[in-house]
């Protein structure tokens, strides 16, 4: 890929009409927005976009899969001891 400096572009918007640079700016805050809306919240309350939680979701199955895992009953003995 090409690189391209700042000023070029910021002179490559400059030249672009009222309509195409609203376009322009409309497209840009689409796709900083997307995929970050709040879809789910951690244990401890920490709001979690979708990219977030699918990252998370990932972490957990592949600890699942490598055996890090444990058991609901597990769990409870461990509780009771704290």
């Amino acid at each position: 890929m090409k690189h391209t400096s700042i000023d070029t572009i910021y002179s490559q918007i400059l030249l672009l009409s009222e309509t195409d640079k609203e376009r322009l700016y409309q497209r840009m805050q689409n796709e900083l927005r997307a995929g970050q809306d709040v879809v789910a919240y951690s244990t401890v309350g920490k709001p979690l976009t979708q990219k977030q939680y699918i990252q998370k979701v990932t972490k957990a199955i592949e600890q699942a899969n490598r055996g890090e895992l444990i058991t609901d009953e597990a769990l409870q003995n461990e509780i009771e001891t704290w």
